[in-house]
């Protein structure tokens, strides 16, 4: 790939990262949500971004994590959070979704064209995998192929009590929370923890891009970080949802489980999944107009008929292999071979980013002011 200023920027954030831990697969990607996201939910009256208490009749039920920030009798978080939700709600679901894409002729065309060229079907991996996406139609590299859905937005944010102190357990304070839409979500994730969910996924990260819902919260002048923004999806709404947004069915081509063989080490399992899964990965996972919208972007050609790959990466397979082979509390070494892959991952996905800037350009500004307008 030919090299610009933000290949170079991007690759350099990649790497710092890594570098900084050089010896840890979780400390590239993060604490792993899957691991440390699970809160039960409770219902809590959300005020909207002027203070205004919602009612039901103009926006979703949203229900507050159990245990959010303390300090201040309004969450700041809260607001910019519910506004979100209520405005991917609006998009998402089959009885409001026209005031998104029937609002200008681009999104009424990418609607018809995501309908057009993909369909929902069982997985060609196996009754295990559930359902898949498969192509109607030859689709050609860099297309939308669907957006992906979000019943829950939340965040992890873990602060030291004392700045001055240690970074210890015991000077760590957990912030984190998640909102879900309406009741109904609220207890399936009471049900089905984030931690444990196989739709969980990173909307706005600093690859991403683009500024965060959470983005006004933090002054980036004083190195102050945004937290990662995670979505989750209640697959019971599936069948309330516009055709448009059917990224969540999409698999991995390949699996951490079947790449571990007994006796020999995790590493060689992580090296073999991402060759296998680099090399079925026909799309990928992208920002996509305002936060928190994900879109899906085929990376290669896809034929009629085959179906729609991406990578979960080895993050999200962690938790479901046997790591007994590792000492308590260590993770697998950061081979060479997994850098590489890992910095290619960022190449994918910036190249992937930079394409759809340009090929849907109008796509994009039709639908952040699409979503601008609602309220």
């Amino acid at each position: 790939m030919k090299n610009s200023t933000g290949t170079i920027a991007l690759l350099a954030l990649a790497m710092r990262t890594l570098m900084s831990f050089p010896t840890s697969i979780e400390a590239f990607s993060g604490p792993s949500p899957r691991a440390s996201v699970n809160r039960a939910l409770s219902s809590t009256p959300i005020a909207d971004s002027d203070g205004e208490t919602n009612d039901e009749s103009s926006a979703p039920d949203i229900a507050v994590d159990a245990a959010p920030p303390p300090a201040t009798p309004q969450n700041p978080f809260i607001p910019l959070l519910s506004k979100g939700l209520h405005r991917t709600s609006i998009a998402m679901h089959k009885a409001t979704s026209d005031q998104v894409f029937k609002s200008t002729p681009s999104l009424h065309e990418l609607r018809r064209q995501v309908q057009k060229i993909t369909n929902v079907a069982p997985s060609s991996l196996g009754e295990h995998a559930g359902l898949g996406l498969f192509a109607t139609k030859n689709i050609k590299a860099g297309t939308i192929v669907g957006l992906y859905p979000a019943h829950a937005l939340g965040y992890e944010l873990v602060v030291p009590i004392d700045p001055e102190g240690e970074m210890t357990e015991d000077n760590l304070q957990d912030l984190s929370m998640f909102l879900a839409q309406n009741e109904e979500d609220e207890k399936y994730f009471s049900e089905q923890p984030h931690g444990n969910s196989p739709y969980l996924h990173a909307t706005d990260q600093p690859l991403f891009q683009r500024p965060s819902l959470l983005s006004s919260l933090f002054d980036e002048e004083k190195n102050e970080m945004v937290p990662t923004l995670h979505l989750d999806v209640n697959p019971n709404r599936n069948e309330e949802l516009d055709s448009t947004w059917t990224s969540h069915y999409i698999n991995d081509g390949a699996s951490l489980l079947d790449m571990q063989t007994s006796g020999t080490p995790i590493e060689d399992g992580i090296e073999k999944y991402y060759t296998q899964s680099t090399k079925t990965k026909n799309c990928i996972h992208i920002p996509f107009g305002p936060s928190p919208i994900l879109a899906t972007v085929t990376t290669k050609k896809v034929k009629k008929g085959q179906e729609l790959f991406t990578s979960y990466g080895v993050v999200y397979w962690l938790g479901a292999v046997d790591t007994t082979s590792l000492e308590d509390g260590a993770s697998p070494s950061m081979t060479e071979n997994i850098q590489t892959q890992i910095v290619q991952s960022a190449r994918d996905l910036q190249k992937a980013m930079e394409e759809a800037k340009v090929g849907y350009a109008t796509e994009i500004e039709d639908l952040e002011t699409a979503l601008g307008d609602l309220n």
